[in-house]
C-alpha cells in the first residue's frame, strides 16, 4: 500500500514515542529494512528531535542480494541463543518466494520457543470481492512507484513453507479471526480486509 510521507513520519514518530521509549527498559528491538528506507527513518528521527535511541538498531539489508543478514544482526547485538519475538508486517509481497523461503530458513534458527508473525498477501481471489478493487490499486500503486507486489500465497502453501523451513509449529491467522478479537463489537463499521494474512510460528 502507498503511504503518504506525512502519514509515514508519523509513524515513525509513534513508533519511537509510544512503542520504543517504553520498551526500552525491557528489551532490545531489532529492525531490517531496505537501506534507502533506513537511511530516510534515521534522517526523519532526527529532524524530529528524537535520534535513534540506544535501544532500537535501524539494519540496513536487502533481502534479495544480502544473504548474511543473519550476520548483520550479530553484529549489532542479537544474541541467537535467546528466544526473540520476529514481527515481518509487509514485507514477504515485496521480495521473491526463493527470498522468503529463505529468510524462513534462517528464522528456523532462532532459539527454541521463538515466535514470528509475519504477514503475506492472499491471491486475490481468495479475498472477498468487496476487497478486491482497493487491493488491486494498492497493487497498481506498488507497481507503478517501482516496488510491484511478487509473491502471493494460499494459506496451506506459507505453513507448508514454515514446516519445510525447519518451524516445530505454524498456523494461518485469518482476519476474520483477529477481527472477531480486536473489532467485535464497534460501531463505526471498521472491518478488517480479507486480501492479507498472518503467518503464526514457532522454533
Amino acid at each position: 500500500m502507498m503511504i503518504p510521507p506525512d502519514d509515514v513520519a508519523a509513524s515513525v514518530e509513534f513508533y519511537v514515542t509510544h512503542f520504543g521509549f517504553t520498551a526500552q527498559h525491557v528489551f532490545p528491538a531489532f529492525e531490517i529494512d531496505e537501506p534507502n528506507t533506513q537511511a530516510w527513518k534515521r534522517r526523519r528521527l532526527d529532524a524530529l528531535g528524537y535520534g535513534v535511541p540506544d535501544h532500537l538498531r535501524l539494519i540496513p539489508v536487502d533481502f534479495e542480494r544480502d544473504h548474511d543478514w543473519w550476520q548483520a544482526l550479530a553484529d549489532e547485538g542479537f544474541h541467537r541463543d535467546a528466544r526473540a519475538l520476529v514481527s515481518s508486517s509487509g514485507v514477504s509481497m515485496y521480495i521473491t518466494k526463493a527470498a522468503n523461503a529463505e529468510t524462513l530458513q534462517q528464522l528456523a534458527r532462532l532459539a527454541p520457543g521463538s515466535i514470528l508473525a509475519m504477514t503475506f498477501m492472499l491471491p486475490f481471489d481468495l479475498a472477498d470481492p468487496a476487497d478486491r478493487p482497493g487491493l488491486e490499486a494498492a497493487a497498481r500503486g506498488a507497481r507503478e512507484s517501482g516496488t510491484p507486489w511478487v509473491s502471493y500465497y494460499k494459506p496451506e502453501e506459507i505453513v507448508d513453507l514454515a514446516h519445510r523451513a525447519g518451524f516445530t509449529s505454524a498456523r494461518y491467522v485469518p482476519t476474520n479471526e483477529i477481527a472477531a478479537r480486536y473489532l467485535n463489537g464497534r460501531s463505526d463499521g471498521l472491518r478488517a480486509a480479507t486480501g492479507e494474512g498472518i503467518l503464526l510460528a514457532r522454533t
